[in-house]
Parts: C-alpha cells; structure tokens; sequence
C-alpha cells in the first residue's frame, strides 16, 4: 500500500465528519442518560 497524502487527508476528513455526527447524535441524549 503506497503513501498518499490525498488518501490520507481524504481519510482522516471522512473519520473527523463522522465522529462529529455522532457526536451531534449523541449530545441531546446525554441529559436523560445523566438524569
């Protein structure tokens, strides 16, 4: 498997705007977990 920056990059972009959904997912239901 080559080096490709632009993989990479691609990669890490697609990891990041994933774990901000599920961060979004699951910030409302905190509250009803911690209550």
């Amino acid at each position: 498997m080559t080096f490709d920056a632009n993989n990479l990059f691609a990669a890490a972009f697609a990891f990041a705007l994933s774990a901000l959904a599920m961060a979004t997912a699951i910030v409302p239901a905190t509250p009803s977990l911690i209550a």
